[in-house]
């Protein structure tokens, strides 16, 4: 029997499809997909706590380039010197959006949000989007960030044995390529910093058989109708990837990474009714036969992006409650 999506979900879906006025955030120019993005995340996304937070703005220096972030910390909860002064585990969190949409801003209640839940510092930077800046851009930005952030760990409060990397839809792909760029980092440079763990919220992890949604089953049946339609996801790979052989290498598509052994723990969701499930259900099938520590959360009534409309659905609010307790228990 067909799994049966949320009932709040099925009902925004019905209610897109019959509404004519909102357009999708391909037909506009890029600013203004960036900013309906950013606005229709804030609005439908899961609510910020009620729990303190307080957040820094930083710039990240890389070699070439400055990377804005927020920094979220979350609330003390005991007034012992000893306590205040403990470095936390830190959440490196790269947002989704295709690689052409998104920021740390649209990101702002969900980041919130992972601080209380976990106790953890969480960092969601702004890595450079398409099509100002295509593939490889994001994936360099992402290593190169990771690397800053566990060479500065002290300065920033932070764990240096327990900075993890995590990220949705495309950041949960390039929280995958972070894993496995810093492993083969590690394989030459034993000294090299390593997350401590993973978690990849439904990822793109095979560009090659994206164009179109003839490469997966899911992509086919749910890739119209359920918010990531095929249209977006071209007009996404249009901009990041405008050169076709580009889909081919394993930075932008990690399933194709010939050695997927020794990762870090991961927590891999999938969405049942997401054009991107299968490719992420293969992703985890190969990590646990290359013998990783892989919890593969499979969401049978969810759909992709399912944080950004927790606001409005129940069933999605509980749902990323169940990952970030995921999340907390081991990070």
């Amino acid at each position: 029997m067909a799994d049966v999506i949320d009932a709040d979900l099925k009902a925004m879906l019905d209610a897109a499809a019959a509404a004519t006025a909102a357009p999708s955030i391909r037909d506009l120019p890029v600013a203004e997909a960036r900013a309906a993005y950013r606005e229709r995340y804030l609005m439908r996304g899961i609510r910020a706590p009620d729990a303190a937070v307080t957040m820094d703005e930083l710039v990240i220096g890389l070699p070439g380039r400055d990377i804005a972030a927020r920094l979220y910390r979350p609330a003390v909860t005991t007034t012992t010197t000893a306590a205040v002064d403990a470095p936390l585990p830190l959440l490196i969190y790269f947002h989704g959006g295709g690689f052409v949409v998104g920021d740390a801003a649209a990101y702002d209640a969900q980041s919130r949000y992972l601080a209380v839940a976990t106790g953890a510092l969480v960092l969601t930077p702004d890595y450079r989007l398409a099509p100002e800046h295509p593939f490889p851009a994001a994936v360099d930005d992402a290593c190169d960030i990771f690397d800053h952030v566990a060479a500065t760990a002290a300065a920033l409060g932070a764990d240096p044995a327990r900075i993890a990397v995590g990220g949705d839809s495309a950041g949960g792909c390039l929280a995958l390529v972070v894993s496995l760029t810093t492993r083969d980092a590690a394989r030459s440079r034993p000294a090299a910093p390593r997350p401590s763990l993973c978690l990849s919220l439904y990822p793109v992890t095979d560009f090659s058989s994206y164009r179109g949604g003839t490469g997966y089953p899911s992509m086919a049946a749910f890739g119209k109708g359920f918010f990531l339609d095929a249209d977006t996801m071209d007009w996404f790979i249009e901009h990041y990837l405008p050169q076709a052989d580009d889909a081919g290498d394993p930075r932008a598509s990690p399933i194709l990474w010939p050695d997927l052994t020794d990762l870090p723990p991961t927590i891999l969701v999938t969405a049942g009714h997401d054009p991107l499930r299968d490719m992420g259900n293969a992703f985890a099938l190969r990590m646990m036969a290359a013998g990783c520590v892989v919890d593969h959360v499979r969401l049978p009534s969810m759909i992709h992006n399912f944080p950004g409309y927790a606001g409005l659905s129940t069933g999605a609010a509980r749902a990323f409650a169940d990952v970030a307790a995921r999340l907390a228990a081991r990070i």
